[in-house]
């Protein structure tokens, strides 16, 4: 046991000499040729954002048949469909309206031999017709079902909406700058 804590504390021990150094070589490897007041080089869809966000709205939210309506799970899915959309960069100012439509095609809970399936598709789409579909298969702990469902409806918003987002982000970079 006094072993493993000696070699865990001479673990960090290097770890932390290796972030120093790592440190030390950034700040001296700064090249002559850059303008003291630019930013550094960021990658692409990484840049800080324009001051403000625009206005995201979900137009229309369409569920498959035999969905409860205004249930639990409904309110949950967009309520994450907010959320993932307050986060995603649109590449839009304040001022822009965004609006966007997810249609719910699949959403089915199997119970297997000790886990549960759940299969989702979602449909989102943009004005114009630009749409992204977004499909996950995931297993889980049969004992907790409703926590398996609704960890899938947040992984299909988020994707469904950061898909839409980059649609969006590139519809705005390649058009003509009026």
């Amino acid at each position: 046991m006094r072993f493993c804590g000696r070699l865990r504390r001479v673990r960090s021990a290097g770890l932390l000499g290796l972030a120093a150094c790592a440190l030390t070589l950034s700040a001296t490897a700064q090249s002559d040729d850059a303008e003291p007041d630019e930013p550094p080089p960021i990658a692409r869809g990484v840049a800080p954002r324009e001051v403000g966000r625009p206005t995201v709205r979900l137009d229309r939210l369409e569920l498959p048949a035999g969905f409860p309506r205004h249930t639990e799970l409904e309110r949950h899915f967009r309520e994450q469909l907010k959320r993932a959309a307050r986060r995603a960069d649109w590449g839009a100012k304040r001022g822009s309206k965004i609006e966007y439509r997810v249609k719910l095609e699949e959403l089915s809970v199997r119970d297997g031999e000790r886990v549960v399936h759940v299969r989702c598709t979602a449909l989102g789409s943009l004005p114009k017709g630009r749409t992204t579909r977004t499909f996950i298969d995931f297993g889980g702990n049969p004992n907790e079902r409703d926590k398996v469902v609704r960890h899938v409806l947040e992984i299909v918003a988020r994707g469904v909406v950061t898909r839409l987002a980059a649609i969006e982000r590139e519809r705005r970079t390649s058009a003509p700058a009026n």
